[in-house]
């Protein structure tokens, strides 16, 4: 049996509340009002796809019902680039006619959008994100590639954050910073209790002057309320922080870190209060060299981190570990993943000084890639759960080759009680969130045939386990395409798709054959 989440109907368009109406409004004001010498550019864009499926459903087998999708998606993007305002959106309508049952037929909202505006020179700013997407739900239910798969599997997520600060140096003595975040995340009522965060967090470090031993002092405050939807009480956090710096060398520098914290969730497990302490060191031998690593304890055990990276003229490495006790809100909002744009902007800065020309060849990888490397899935709970994740990625560019590698690891152990998920798995599947595990890789290969042509293989692997189920679902994906740019601005694609999953589930198997032919156009 496949277990699936309580899904609604697909495509279904949600309003946002009337306070994160006015919130994006005051905050667009804003930023309008500061962006008089920016540059900015418009750019309408038509995508057109027809795509044939043999189990649009991603059914198990003898199950499975084929079907012709047809898209019309016409699309949006704004950049606003100036020297107090960067500002960047796309949004495009995706429209899915099905040739056999119409009643699927649908309409999605895909944004995403962020901006940074300097509203008064040298001390108030204003950072902003907003995001619509279509995640799937459950881990062990079918994992859709894209919206055109039917599987119930599927809700829209919507995420916004305004975040004004302030900003001022006290001379070469120290710098401070005041900020004040509200976010809000909300879905299709797929069972994800919807939800808004008022954060506050106040910084002093440091200045030039201490050069023999820096130092720094935080606060933040926090709470995530949930509405009338729910009668979950508020999360109250408070964290209060020191930390220290002394650089052995200029390129290396020990680092330690000290301080409280405070929560008031009703955990499973550990009281979540108490002190917490972390040491470790910060090394960067070159501009292109740097590793960062600490250990250290916190109430719920000994806690580890790492982030490293390294880059040549033709690659790009990343590798990076964390651990810390999160939700799936905190992951749409800042997710932990390696950004695709920013790791290959970096990789082709030396081969494509161009940058119109590599942002658009980072585009057209990104949008076969997806936008972030060495993910696991951010499935859908409403438990705290502590996650451990490792990931590692490398890039590798040449005269017409580009090979990007990715792995991960990534664990989640539920930290709140099973029945705040009732509303998502129903009441005989609360165990699937107690704790999973997810390992995978991907490889993608781009192959530059001419100027205008190129080829692409992306193929990915993801085993998720249920250690307190004894379930283990093995998802293999392999993406052959061809895409060739017929004039500036019309592009073109063909791409065979293959799904396959091996579940230890009775009827879990599925697996799906795809075609699809697509063509884009800019205005």
């Amino acid at each position: 049996m496949v277990t699936t989440a309580k899904a609604p109907g697909s495509g279904t368009c949600h309003r946002l509340s009337f306070p994160a109406t006015c919130s994006i409004a005051t905050a667009m004001l804003l930023v309008y009002s500061h962006a008089g010498a920016a540059e900015w550019k418009i750019s309408p864009s038509l995508d057109l796809k027809e795509t044939y499926t043999d189990n649009v459903k991603l059914a198990p087998s003898g199950q499975e019902k084929s079907e012709f999708i047809t898209q019309v998606n016409p699309g949006i993007s704004l950049t606003g680039t100036g020297p107090r305002l960067k500002l960047n959106a796309s949004y495009v309508m995706q429209n899915l006619v099905y040739a056999e049952e119409s009643s699927q037929n649908t309409m999605n909202h895909l944004l995403n959008a962020s901006a940074n505006a300097e509203l008064v020179d040298d001390l108030l700013f204003l950072d902003g994100r907003a995001a619509i997407s279509q995640q799937n739900i459950s881990l062990s239910g079918p994992q859709a590639a894209d919206n055109v798969n039917t599987t119930g599997n599927r809700t829209e997520v919507q995420t916004y954050s305004v975040s004004p600060y302030l900003r001022h140096k006290f001379s070469n003595f120290a710098s401070t910073e005041v900020r004040y975040t509200h976010d809000e995340v909300s879905t299709g009522g797929s069972g994800l209790w919807n939800s808004q965060s008022d954060r506050i967090q106040l910084g002093l470090n440091s200045g030039s002057a201490f050069s023999t031993l820096g130092w720094g002092l935080n606060y933040s405050s926090g709470k995530t309320s949930y509405g009338n939807t729910t009668n979950t009480p508020d999360i109250d956090t408070e964290v209060l922080s020191g930390n220290l710096s002394y650089p052995v060398t200029p390129k290396f520098r020990l680092t330690a870190t000290g301080g409280y914290e405070k929560n008031n969730y009703i955990s499973i497990g550990t009281k979540p209060d108490g002190s917490f302490w972390s040491a470790g060191f910060s090394w960067t031998p070159s501009a292109t060299t740097s590793l960062d690593a600490s250990a250290g304890r916190r109430f719920f055990g000994d806690t580890y981190s790492l982030a490293a990276s390294h880059r040549t003229r033709l690659t790009t490495w990343s590798l990076g570990y964390s651990e810390d006790i999160t939700s799936t809100r905190d992951q749409f909002l800042i997710p932990a993943t390696i950004d695709t744009a920013s790791f290959l902007n970096q990789l082709l800065a030396a081969t494509m000084p161009d940058p119109v020309i590599r942002k658009l060849y980072v585009d057209a990888i990104t949008l076969r890639v997806g936008p972030s490397l060495a993910e696991s899935v951010n499935y859908l709970t409403n438990r705290l759960f502590l996650q451990k994740r490792l990931q590692a990625s490398v890039a590798v560019t040449g005269a017409k080759n580009t090979l990007i590698l990715s792995l991960f690891h990534a664990t989640r152990d539920a930290q709140t009680s099973q029945t705040q998920d009732s509303t998502l798995f129903g009441s005989s599947a609360l165990a699937l969130s107690d704790s999973t595990k997810q390992v995978g890789g991907n490889a993608f290969w781009n192959w530059r045939i001419g100027p205008r042509t190129s080829a692409n293989i992306n193929a990915g692997y993801t085993r998720n386990s249920y250690p307190s189920l004894g379930r283990t679902d093995n998802d293999k994906t392999i993406r052959l395409s061809l895409t060739r740019q017929f004039q500036p601005k019309l592009n073109g694609s063909v791409e065979l798709r293959r799904l396959q999953r091996d579940s230890s589930q009775d009827s879990g198997d599925y697996s799906e054959n795809a075609l699809t032919a697509s063509l884009f156009m800019r205005f």
